[in-house]
């Protein structure tokens, strides 16, 4: 009796001599690991503080570029080598190149200070090249549609242009994307690939055109008489105009109205005050004459 009991307790205890056992392995692995980390935590501690290092300098570098880039272009400038929206524009587009430069050395040291192969990397990344081009066509598309756009001069920033059915003045072009502010404040940012068509309207000069819809019931010599002696005025009170505005006498015959279309050549981005100011000074004569122009009317009935 005495001996079945020891060997029950003896087939008992084994299980729980093995789970002790394998506790123990646990305890003791976790100990070695602990061990190594405190032994490794100086040269990590130093390596996290070299490479905190590196970005602090990285940012003080990128900083002191971009300024030096400016005195560079604002050199040039003084010495009358470009125009101002060519500094801008070339300004613009440095500033972009360099920070990607900088941003890619940093990793690469950072990187390499963190114990990280990056000469294996390089090369993992330059025989998936290949593979990775066919996602990054459109990256490559917009970097090469900036160097042309740039070194061909279609735009330069702070030109007002139409891009893609947007308008507004260049604010910036960069090697990827070229930034776009239209009058209400709204920025379009437009990735150079996508650029087709580029309505440039910052060249030389720019007409203000005005179309007067007159009505077919007054004599349209009288009407063009009227314009013509109210745009010699203008002509000579509008700021910005150096010739008188030409009545181009009946444009076109609408359902309702006779266009006339008044024309004159003014400096670029004043076209639309330009614009406004002749409207404003057709619509005083007329009143003043009493001309009504047409208009619609809607006639509502009482039930």
């Amino acid at each position: 009796m005495i001996f079945e009991f020891g060997a029950l307790a003896e087939e008992n205890a084994s299980p729980v001599q093995g789970v002790v056992d394998e506790m123990g392995d646990i305890i003791e692995h976790a100990g070695d690991r602990a061990g190594n980390l405190l032994s490794n935590l100086p040269m990590m501690t130093t390596r996290l503080l070299m490479a905190a290092l590196v970005i602090f300098l990285g940012v003080i570098i990128i900083r002191i570029g971009r300024r030096m880039i400016s005195s560079i272009v604002r050199m040039r400038s003084q010495k009358g080598v470009h125009t101002v929206q060519q500094v801008s524009t070339i300004k613009s587009l440095a500033t972009s190149v360099f920070n990607y430069i900088m941003y890619f050395i940093i990793v690469t040291v950072v990187l390499s200070i963190l114990g990280v192969n990056v000469t294996s990397i390089l090369a993992v990344a330059g025989v998936g090249g290949i593979a990775i081009s066919f996602g990054a066509q459109t990256l490559v598309k917009d970097i090469i549609s900036g160097m042309f756009i740039w070194m061909e001069g279609s735009i330069t920033v702070g030109d007002v242009v139409n891009i893609n059915n947007l308008s507004g003045v260049v604010e910036s072009i960069a090697i990827r994307t070229t930034v776009v502010r239209d009058y209400n404040g709204n920025i379009y940012v437009i990735p150079n690939g996508d650029i087709r068509t580029i309505t440039n309207m910052s060249r030389d000069f720019k007409r203000a055109i005005v179309d007067v819809r007159c009505p077919y019931e007054e004599d349209q010599a009288r009407i063009v008489g009227i314009l013509e002696e109210e745009m010699e005025k203008a002509g000579e009170e509008i700021d910005g105009l150096t010739s008188i505005p030409e009545v181009m006498s009946i444009l076109s015959f609408d359902a309702d109205a006779v266009v006339v279309r008044i024309a004159v050549q003014c400096p670029v981005g004043q076209h639309w005050r330009i614009e406004r100011d002749l409207r404003t000074r057709v619509k005083a004569r007329f009143d003043k004459e009493g001309i009504v122009m047409p208009h619609y009317q809607k006639v509502i009935l009482n039930k």
